[in-house]
């Protein structure tokens, strides 16, 4: 068959157009094929498992620590040294350990069950053994009309779909944890994720009604320092009609934190690692245009019932008006700075003033206090309300919170070779507390902000009714609440700076007259 020229050469133009759509729509399966490997979850790696539970987030190697200042005098005050406070602690933390191998997804000395009770216990027997006198363990009651929000079970799921690669599978978050609160009327929810930005931010005019939403904080110290616009943020997503909130905690590693509560929705936390997974693939599935989806399963009810402990002894002073020393036995996860620190040091001080030769002016009443960390289970108002000739005779409540913690800067996370510096409380500013304060600081090298301040949050406020001085040294740093709270991030030298400190703060305010601890106002 003859051709005609021009329509071969249109025809040859028609043959080469097509042959070049052909080949632009048959490339990109071809590229696919190839690459479907490197195309699960956008290319992105998957998160780092949880951190390894019982060790430091951070490196604490090559920390070189400054001793702590002994006064020629106090050589002899053995039960003041760091190292021997140090073992204590560690016996205090093998019991959010064994709460861990005992199978609890949220560990620790949780007033209310076993392992609290165990170190109530453990803490009397320490008291008793250092021979103070009516040593007790007291039980009362929770609120009836508070009960406590509990979690046993949960998961945090993304969901795999070929629309964010081909072979991608689910991928559960290990760190989530849900906030105080938190409840599901079903067994499960599923949703689509949406990105909300940063809490220091306005919230984007974007749908989020019947998904889930995902904020980022990013703490100055823990996460408690952001509590506040967290919540408040969640309440207002709530209000537009999400399903849940996951809040992304940057801080490092991948470590659980318990924080937050009463969100409205349902409120999960994530670690470091997921949270940066989860914003990475929001934000490569949004220039895809493809959707990324959630599964949260949440097992968790409102307890009561529960029982509370207390422990306390007494050591006789010269007078029978007494000095209250506290620390709250509870706490999350390992709890190594809150408060193992503070509770074994409260035993390291029995120990000491026990001794004939360091008897006190007045009496000390030593406190292991439960309840700080459960609802309706406050340690220290029940303590008040059962005990009311003793509190009667009280001039000035000392707590122990938070004392050795090493310095971990959230802009870094490098652990420095000093502890972090606490906020010094002294609720009715009497002047003469704060020099004896100073006076201490100077002699043993304790850690302390100048000046001091009025803040005497936590434990304290169960001591209110008293209407006596409240004093404390405490700072929340950013293993707050997390499972990265462990042994190893707590100073030696730290514990034995606190310890010296406070023996001589409670030696100077067992002598100073009840007119100048509570001038009138």
């Amino acid at each position: 068959m003859r051709v005609n020229p021009m329509h071969t050469v249109t025809g040859h133009r028609v043959l080469i157009v097509t042959a070049v759509a052909i080949g632009l729509a048959i490339l990109p399966n071809i590229s696919a094929h190839a690459t479907e490997k490197n195309t699960v979850w956008f290319g992105i790696p998957l998160p780092t498992p949880l951190t390894k539970v019982h060790a430091p987030v951070v490196d604490v190697n090559n920390i070189h620590l400054a001793p702590a200042l002994v006064p020629a005098e106090e050589t002899a005050f053995r039960e003041l040294q760091g190292a021997t406070i140090y073992k204590d602690v560690g016996s205090i933390v093998a019991f959010s350990k064994k709460s861990h191998a005992d199978g609890n997804r949220v560990w620790g000395r949780v007033t209310g069950f076993p392992s609290a009770k165990a170190t109530i216990e453990w803490s009397a027997k320490q008291l008793k053994d250092a021979g103070l006198s009516d040593v007790k363990v007291e039980q009362y009651d929770a609120q009836a009309d508070t009960p406590m929000w509990w979690a046993s079970d949960w998961q945090a799921k993304l969901l795999g779909s070929r629309a964010i690669g081909v072979g991608t599978k689910d991928v559960v978050l290990t760190s989530a944890v849900p906030a105080s609160g938190s409840m599901l009327a079903t067994e499960f929810v599923t949703g689509e994720l949406v990105f909300v930005g940063a809490i220091n931010s306005p919230l984007p005019d974007v749908d989020v009604k019947g998904k889930i939403a995902v904020q980022h904080l990013k703490p100055a110290n823990g996460a408690f320092s952001e509590r506040t616009k967290t919540v408040q943020r969640a309440q207002e997503l709530t209000k537009r009609g999400v399903v849940a909130v996951l809040n992304v905690v940057e801080q490092t590693g991948n470590m659980h934190v318990r924080d937050f509560g009463n969100c409205g929705a349902p409120c999960f936390n994530l670690g470091t690692s997921d949270g940066a997974f989860v914003e990475a693939v929001l934000e490569q599935a949004a220039l895809e245009k493809a959707s990324v989806s959630m599964r949260l399963e949440l097992k968790a009810s409102r307890l009561q019932g529960l029982k509370g402990h207390n422990a306390f002894g007494i050591v006789r002073g010269k007078s029978d008006e007494n000095v209250i020393v506290n620390a709250h036995v509870d706490g999350w996860y390992d709890a190594a700075g809150d408060n193992a620190d503070g509770l074994a040091t409260l035993v390291a001080l029995a120990r000491h003033f026990a001794k004939p030769e360091n008897k006190p002016e007045r009496t000390l009443v030593f406190v292991a206090s439960g309840g700080h960390h459960s609802t309706g289970l406050n340690g220290p108002a029940n303590f008040v309300r059962m005990n009311a000739d003793l509190v009667s005779k009280t001039v000035l409540v000392l707590n122990l919170e938070h004392i050795a913690q090493l310095r971990i800067p959230s802009a870094t996370w490098k652990v420095e070779s000093i502890e972090q510096p606490m906020n010094f409380g002294i609720d009715n500013s009497a002047p003469a507390i704060s020099e004896i304060g100073k006076r201490g600081v100077e002699r043993y090298g304790f850690n302390l902000n100048l000046p001091f301040g009025t803040s005497v949050s936590g434990d304290l406020g169960g001591y209110a009714p008293l209407g006596v001085a409240r004093v404390q040294a405490i700072h929340s740093g950013p293993m707050y609440h997390t499972s990265g709270d462990v042994l190893e991030t707590i100073s030696v030298p730290g514990l034995e700076r606190a310890a010296r400190f406070y023996a001589y703060f409670i030696k100077e305010v067992a002598k100073t007259p009840r007119a100048a601890l509570n001038p009138p106002k």
